[in-house]
């Protein structure tokens, strides 16, 4: 007998729950495919977004007690158009763009000429300044921010303090800092 009850209350909770959600798909669904259409994504993406929205409500455990639907709907669909536009620019892809003219519009991640070339003069001022530390300095140095050993295992290898090694690396940090405050001046 028990068990007829608490199948009953589970069949009208499943059916209350398909009923809010079948309310808010009717009430927001036209909006939010509107809202996500204007978001840089092309038509077939906004549909597919409204539908992961949607899915991903169902998911919702006390998807009724939720205190903004319709925040949690619009909240979610950004997200995941500013995701399919970073894995789209991830990726290269242009397909989106009507316009022609609207390619050159979208920025790109490479690094400019300017940026590789400061980048490589970068670098060549860090190699000259750590060849420039002391043999002790520099092996300390090396160890720690390549090799990633701690600064115990470090004091363990070389036979001294650890508050040695944080001596030896705030020296390194401060002459490497001092190069490419030089270099930049």
């Amino acid at each position: 007998m028990v068990q007829g009850v608490e199948a009953t209350v589970d069949d009208v909770a499943r059916a209350g729950r398909a009923r809010f959600l079948d309310t808010l798909y009717r009430q927001y669904a036209s909006a939010l495919l509107r809202f996500i259409s204007r978001q840089n994504v092309s038509p077939e993406e906004a549909k597919e977004i409204v539908q992961e929205t949607y899915c991903r409500l169902q998911q919702i455990p006390q998807v009724e007690t939720l205190e903004s639907p319709r925040g949690y709907l619009f909240r979610t669909a950004i997200n995941l158009a500013r995701d399919t536009k970073r894995q789209r620019r991830r990726h290269g892809d242009l397909s989106h763009v009507t316009d022609p003219s609207a390619a050159d519009e979208v920025p790109s991640e490479a690094p400019t000429a300017y940026q590789v070339l400061k980048g490589q003069q970068e670098l060549a001022i860090i190699r000259q300044a750590i060849a420039e530390l002391n043999p002790t300095t520099r092996q300390v140095f090396i160890l720690h921010r390549f090799g990633n050993a701690t600064y115990g295992q470090i004091a363990g290898r070389l036979g001294v303090s650890v508050s040695m090694i944080e001596k030896h690396v705030s020296a390194a940090l401060a002459h490497l800092k001092s190069r490419l405050d030089e270099a930049h001046s």
